[in-house]
């Protein structure tokens, strides 16, 4: 006689198999190429640089968010050796994989104004890490591709999942975080595609974690215990973002009244300076035209 699964593995077996389905991207191949070098005893930027520069595309937005007032460098960048100098390697391979989304990404009827926001919101991110000052080893090129990660998972779902458009445009639900809505009609989240994505594409733990928990209604010890002081960061400085675009552009609280409240207690910050922050987040979406 044998013993019954254990809830554990019923929940394990039951997303293996709404995973199975689903197409996560895979890396670019100029990702793999940049980490190559990198491993490198010795890497050469000069021949970093060439693979960056066979992707025009790639090649101009990375030396537009070097020069990005979200990180706030003194100098600029004129060439992709100067940009890879500025950010270093790291930051280059993470800059690089946030770039690539859209490429590798289907596109959606139902995800207008979606990389808009998304790549708003990662700006203004950026800009906050640096404003609020570094924490927990989170600085702006950290904040910034987080925040263009972390809802990667919604294309991937749009373009896999039957019935997921239908979740994704008509759900608003004050009072339930979204994932829970996604898994109980699919089985499975957004945050929690994203997040093997972001796995698969070189992005460190900490941003992993964070993409995959962002959602979570409290982040603070107990109800979260193993995750890191810089995933709560993370996460917190996201939402933020999130919901100062959306002030500033009239979109999705992105359950603000739900978290909100945790967030700001995360960042050590008051919601009396949220004026103060939506002008200065108002200043750097001006400032990316």
């Amino acid at each position: 006689m044998t013993d019954s699964a254990s809830p554990q593995s019923e929940i394990e077996k039951s997303l293996a198999k709404a995973l199975a389905g689903i197409e996560i991207p895979p890396r670019p191949a100029v990702l793999d190429k940049v980490m190559a070098e990198m491993q490198s005893s010795d890497p050469d930027f000069r021949r970093l640089a060439n693979l960056i520069l066979a992707d025009v595309g790639l090649a101009a937005g990375l030396i537009k968010t070097a020069n990005s007032p979200a990180f706030g460098y003194r100098s600029k960048a004129a060439t992709v050796r100067d940009a890879l100098t500025m950010l270093g390697l790291i930051n280059v391979l993470r800059t690089l994989a946030g770039l690539s989304l859209r490429a590798v990404l289907p596109e959606s009827p139902a995800m207008k104004g979606f990389w808009e926001t998304s790549s708003g919101t990662a700006f203004i991110c950026g800009w906050l890490t640096r404003e609020l000052g570094i924490r927990e080893g989170i600085r702006s090129e950290d904040a910034y591709t987080y925040a263009l990660f972390h809802d990667c998972g919604i294309p991937v779902l749009l373009h896999s999942l039957p019935g997921y458009e239908e979740t994704y445009t008509a759900t608003h639900v004050a009072d339930r975080p979204y994932t829970e809505i996604e898994i109980e009609r699919h089985e499975l989240s957004h945050a929690r595609v994203g997040a093997i994505m972001a796995e698969s594409w070189f992005l460190p733990d900490i941003h992993v974690q964070a993409i995959l928990h962002h959602h979570a209604t409290r982040i603070f010890p107990p109800n979260m215990p193993g995750l890191a002081a810089g995933t709560r960061r993370l996460i917190a400085l996201g939402q933020l973002a999130e919901k100062l675009h959306g002030d500033l552009t009239g979109g999705a609280d992105h359950g603000w009244n739900l978290t909100g409240a945790d967030r700001l207690e995360v960042l050590g910050i008051g919601a009396d300076q949220l004026d103060g922050l939506r002008a200065g987040a108002s200043n750097t979406l001006d400032s990316m035209g």
